[in-house]
């Protein structure tokens, strides 16, 4: 059985954005029309209308006359003692509200974007960021701007540089330095290295341990790929001391190392803050000579100019004093 269809309704623009041809006499109602008109229909007075609006009483009854004569009807009953809405002037009043509402929801967001109170915010971190520093940071930025949209994920250096050039982040919190020219960089605080073993391990016993101790392992680094200088700095105290590594495994990330570890696939050297990562199948030992120090670093693209950002890096430099001393990884 074949069903009749419907005749579509007439778009109301042409392919070249004008008004199609069939909508040409529709009358064009302004939005300062709107609002005189809702004036008078909240007051049903013109006068007092007038004083709301800030005009006097003969150019809004002009501006009222005018939109009736545009839509060829009567939107109020006039007397000498009442002004009445009409039934026609009943049905225009709930399009008016909602257009006038619109308007203003639409100028209140574009006014919040600009501000950088509202819009999205998109973050990278590395692994051990997203357990010590991005707790500290986040709630008080939320707080400030419950209306951001936040999207967080956890990324590996390479990824969150390869990201910011490409404009997929706004911004990336990792291991600096970070030498590029179209990024930049504020710097949260360096930090010096701490050993982590397994729970099991014979120097798990101990509350401090020596580069010596440490040199005797089966080690696991960092790939120098992932970030040259973190890797270096691992363990640039060992080889400044002429000690031989035995680095049995490479990793992209101190996510997967930490794992390893845990394992009993080796020992290693991590940046102090991860200590805040506690699980009960490794355990961090300070060391007791002094080691190079790494930088955790908040770094975005110099060309982006969301104010979103903007509001968000400003807060993160305010708080990056303290955030070292507040993680205990700061010497």
């Amino acid at each position: 059985m074949s069903q009749t269809r419907k005749p579509r309704s007439p778009a109301p623009f042409d392919e070249k954005g004008g008004r199609a041809e069939v909508y040409e006499h529709t009358p064009r109602i302004e939005l300062k029309q709107l609002r005189y008109f809702l004036a008078v229909a909240e007051h049903l007075n013109f006068t007092r209308a007038a004083e709301q609006m800030g005009i006097a009483q003969p150019p809004l009854s002009q501006h009222i006359l005018a939109l009736e004569r545009q839509l060829n009807v009567k939107l109020f009953a006039r007397s000498r003692r009442e002004v009445s809405l009409t039934p026609e002037g009943e049905a225009l009043v709930g399009f008016a509200r909602r257009l006038n509402n619109t308007t203003q929801m639409a100028a209140e967001v574009v006014q919040a974007i600009s501000r950088g109170e509202d819009g999205p915010l998109a973050l990278g971190a590395i692994f051990s960021s997203i357990y010590a520093v991005v707790p500290l940071i986040l709630p008080p930025f939320m707080r400030s701007f419950p209306k951001v949209k936040l999207h967080l994920q956890e990324m590996t250096i390479s990824q969150q540089i390869t990201a910011l050039k490409d404009h997929r982040i706004d911004a990336g919190i990792l291991r600096g330095p970070i030498g590029d020219r179209e990024l930049e960089a504020v710097t949260l605080f360096e930090e010096p290295f701490v050993a982590v073993v397994p729970a099991g391990h014979k120097l798990s016993k101990e509350t401090t341990v020596t580069l010596a101790q440490i040199a005797e392992e089966p080690l696991i680094r960092v790939y120098p790929t992932a970030n040259r200088d973190f890797s270096r700095r691992m363990f640039g105290a060992l080889l400044n001391k002429g000690y031989k590594l035995n680095v049995v495994q490479e990793v992209s990330d101190t996510h997967t190392l930490i794992g390893l570890v845990a394992a009993g696939v080796g020992v290693s050297l991590v940046p102090a803050s991860l200590q805040t990562i506690q699980i009960a199948q490794v355990k961090y030992l300070p060391l007791r000579e002094k080691t190079p120090m790494t930088t955790l670093q908040l770094v975005y693209n110099k060309e982006n100019s969301s104010a979103v950002l903007r509001n968000f890096v400003r807060l993160v430099e305010g708080m990056a004093p303290a955030l070292g001393s507040a993680l205990g990884a700061t010497e």
